[in-house]
């Protein structure tokens, strides 16, 4: 009994420090759902080999399931906890080959070398990401986006609450 109280206060005392370190480090944390993740899997139509970038990537849920499907899966997050647990998440399914977390800034990293890209960020962001994605992306490269529309940028295609755009 007294082990379950242990793991439970530990367990919350871990999520407490997750949601205060991203009210510190940046937007709050909240990942995809499965079903958001599947509709942006679908979307972005991912083939092996693939430079994928998932924007304040979280917990890994993004990176990981691009990773599984061959591509080279990169996220971009600025919560040192999140990395960490991305990391480890990654290590645990062997997938370190075709995964990786940055912690760092996503507006701060060029995005020319990608063909997807994945965000599930927060409406005030949206303008500078378009300007930054619409300056960077190469030709061809997708942008699949989680909730939030670009401000100019017309979607291709919608399922759901997920948004393609294609850099023409």
């Amino acid at each position: 009994m007294v082990d379950a109280i242990l793991i439970l206060v530990i367990a919350v005392f871990l999520i407490f420090l997750i949601w205060i370190s991203s009210a510190l480090f940046g937007a709050p944390f909240q990942p995809s759902s499965d079903k958001e993740l599947k509709e942006m899997l679908e979307l972005a139509n991912v083939k092996k080999g693939q430079r994928t970038a998932d924007l304040g990537s979280g917990n890994g849920k993004v990176v990981i399931e691009f990773a599984k499907r061959g591509t080279e899966a990169h996220g971009f997050e600025i919560n040192p906890l999140l990395v960490l647990l991305s990391q480890k998440r990654i290590k645990k399914l062997g997938l370190q080959n075709n995964a990786v977390i940055h912690w760092k800034n996503f507006m701060k990293q060029d995005f020319s070398d990608f063909d997807i890209v994945t965000s599930f960020q927060i409406s005030y962001i949206m303008p500078d990401l378009e300007k930054k994605l619409m300056r960077e992306l190469k030709s061809g490269s997708k942008v699949v986006s989680n909730t939030w529309k670009f401000p100019t940028w017309k979607p291709k295609r919608k399922l759901g609450r997920v948004y393609l755009y294609k850099k023409d």
